[in-house]
């Protein structure tokens, strides 16, 4: 301990007198220069001047050298000694700036969401403006809060959700079916609803939540290419609307109004369309794989190349529709009504057609292959051959035409026998 305290008043001496201790430090090594090496030959006994001056001056260049590698020891000791501060130093300097850093990312962010919420507080309230361009604003406000923030996404599409139910609610007349004339009498979306639906559908899409837009007044809304997946439109007014290539995938549709609608490629799979309304509708190649439309009414729509394929279509009304070339394969139909349909080569393989009505529907080039049409109505069917029918997988209780029901019960007497279940 006491060696420890000495070693420390050295230090803090060597410290305060620098110079002085260098000089008596340089006077120390000097001295042993000289007089080291002469007491080494001293004590060897030489005599002969030469020699003892050739040997002393080895001893003093070998000293010398001792010293020197000494002297670099030290230097690489304090040297190592100033890159271990100097590291230290530094790492100290990079965690005070990352800290620093934190800090004012922190402080920027506190800030920044100070600044989003005053400016959703404003823009909700410039919604509940009775001037027209306010309500615009606070809507494309809304908009770019969505766009930027992601916690604040969902909050907003419930508020513009809520606004469409609440400002453009169903009307009761607008349940009642109407015909085209009368549809077209009735007033249509307002500038801020439509600006509204299209603020919603063009945001960046989320599957985090369902939109609620039940028993919402859409009619004759601009919403081609729009993402309205999995939102809940049930009870819904879409008359006329534009929905060219919209996405409705596994969207709730139930008893909505879709009357003269363009749904022309849209996007409908999986959708719930039970008992809704899409009389006079254009859906030229819509896909309505795995969709569910028990109950709804398709009356004089056009299908043309449309997807249906594993659809859920029981005593779905389809009278008088335009089907050519769509693919219904693996679909129920039972009990369906497609009385003076169009539905030149459409694709019912394996299908379940049972109790299906198709009096005065055009078959022509129909595929029934493996098709279930036990129960059928068929008669007054238009080009309806035995070839066709020949391949269905029943024909069990089938009502058909004497000219095709004698020759296929001649020909093929299994198809009419009750089928195994």
């Amino acid at each position: 301990m006491m060696l420890e305290e000495k070693l420390k008043q050295l230090q803090k001496r060597i410290k305060q007198y620098p110079l002085t201790s260098l000089i008596i430090l340089l006077s120390v090594l000097l001295s042993l220069l000289i007089v080291v090496p002469y007491l080494q030959v001293e004590y060897r006994g030489i005599n002969n001047a030469t020699e003892e001056a050739t040997l002393e001056n080895q001893y003093r260049a070998t000293f010398a050298q001792i010293l020197g590698g000494i002297a670099i020891g030290i230097g690489l000791y304090y040297t190592w000694r100033r890159i271990t501060i100097a590291d230290k130093n530094l790492k100290f300097a990079q965690e005070t700036f990352e800290a620093n850093q934190k800090i004012a990312q922190d402080n920027l962010k506190v800030s920044q969401e100070g600044q989003i919420t005053e400016r959703f507080t404003r823009a909700i309230d410039q919604l509940g403006n009775k001037k027209m361009e306010i309500r615009l604003g606070g809507v494309y406000a809304l908009e770019r809060i969505a766009n930027e923030s992601e916690k604040d996404y969902w909050p907003i599409m419930r508020i513009l959700a809520a606004y469409i139910r609440e400002k453009s609610p169903l009307k009761k007349e607008n349940t009642e079916h109407k015909d085209a004339e009368e549809q077209k009498k009735d007033e249509t979306l307002s500038t801020d609803i439509q600006v509204i639906l299209e603020v919603i559908c063009n945001l960046k899409h989320s599957f985090n939540e369902k939109l609620d837009l039940r028993n919402s007044n859409m009619r004759k809304a601009q919403l081609s290419r729009a993402h309205l997946e999995w939102a809940d439109l049930s009870g819904a007014d879409i008359w006329g609307a534009d929905l060219v290539e919209a996405h409705l995938e596994s969207t709730q549709l139930y008893k909505a109004h879709l009357e003269d609608a363009i749904l022309v490629r849209a996007h409908l799979e999986n959708a719930d369309m039970r008992e809704a309304h899409l009389e006079r509708a254009y859906l030229q190649g819509i896909d309505l794989k795995d969709a569910t439309l028990i109950g709804a009414h398709l009356e004089d729509v056009h299908l043309e190349n449309s997807v249906l394929v594993r659809a859920f279509l029981e005593e779905t009304h389809l009278d008088r529709a335009y089907l050519e070339g769509a693919h219904l394969e693996y679909s129920h139909l039972k009990g369906a009504y497609l009385n003076d349909a169009h539905l030149k080569g459409i694709h019912l393989e394996i299908a379940n057609l049972e109790g299906i009505h198709l009096k005065g529907a055009d078959l022509e080039g129909v595929h029934f292959e493996g098709a279930d049409l036990r129960g059928a109505n068929l008669k007054g069917a238009k080009n309806l051959t035995i070839d066709q029918l020949s391949k269905v997988k029943t024909l069990y209780e089938a009502q058909l035409d004497e000219e095709l029901l004698i020759p296929l019960k001649e020909k093929y007497p299994a198809l009419f026998k009750k089928p195994d279940e």
